[in-house]
């Protein structure tokens, strides 16, 4: 009898593992029938996508959205003529001076994560070791339409460099919480002032890097 019993309860418990699989393999089904008339019946499905929240910088060398992390830093590079020292006239960077050349860059920004805040960050003026000291009000930054990929200046330079610390936030608001815009941003030397002889800033040295941070909650 206890054989029996034992059997009976495996049998009931094969016989509930059987009537779920269907459920758990199957999408829903129905079947209606009549002996005259219309029928009408319905089989349902669910759906979900999940869109992770992204954000995008390039300012300078560097790939598109979604490619690799490009850790390049451009240099934006000055050399200002003998006969022009402090004379006001605006010096163009050189031709190697960032990934578009005499001194304009890449600037992308991409999210889809609502408002996007961009800041522009230096540490202090760009010094010669020395002693003396450049401002970065002497940077200016103009903004351009962007050839490729192509982008008609959607992301304009708005703010000057600061003079230590974040400038305020530049960043266009977001469109239906989508921000995907570009420029061109070029550099140049105003050279409104005569300084001591030096170089000013370099690669990583003396006060040089601007870092753009941008963000969102």
């Amino acid at each position: 009898m206890k054989n029996l019993n034992l059997i009976s309860k495996i049998t009931v418990v094969a016989a509930a593992i059987a009537a779920t699989m269907p459920m758990l393999a199957q999408a829903e089904s129905a079947t209606v029938s009549a002996a005259t008339g219309a029928l009408t019946t319905n089989a349902r499905l669910d759906f979900r996508v999940t869109i992770p929240k992204v954000l995008f910088l390039r300012v300078g060398t560097g790939g598109l959205y979604g490619a690799a992390a490009n850790t390049t830093v451009d240099l934006i590079d000055f050399t200002v003529p003998a006969a022009n020292v402090g004379d006001a006239s605006v010096i163009n960077a050189t031709a190697g001076s960032g990934d578009l050349g005499n001194g304009s860059v890449t600037a992308l920004l991409r999210s889809n994560a609502g408002n996007v805040t961009l800041t522009a960050n230096t540490v202090g003026a760009l010094g010669n070791g020395a002693g003396d000291t450049i401002p970065w009000s002497q940077i200016a930054v103009a903004s351009a339409n962007l050839a490729a990929p192509a982008f008609a200046n959607t992301l304009p330079h708005t703010v000057a460099l600061p003079a230590g610390g974040a400038s305020a936030n530049f960043a266009p608001a977001a469109t239906a919480k989508v921000t995907n815009v570009g420029s061109q941003w070029t550099y140049t030397y105003l050279n409104a002032a005569t300084v001591p002889a030096g170089t000013y800033g370099g690669v990583g040295v003396n006060n040089s890097r601007v870092t753009y941070t941008a963000s969102v909650l």
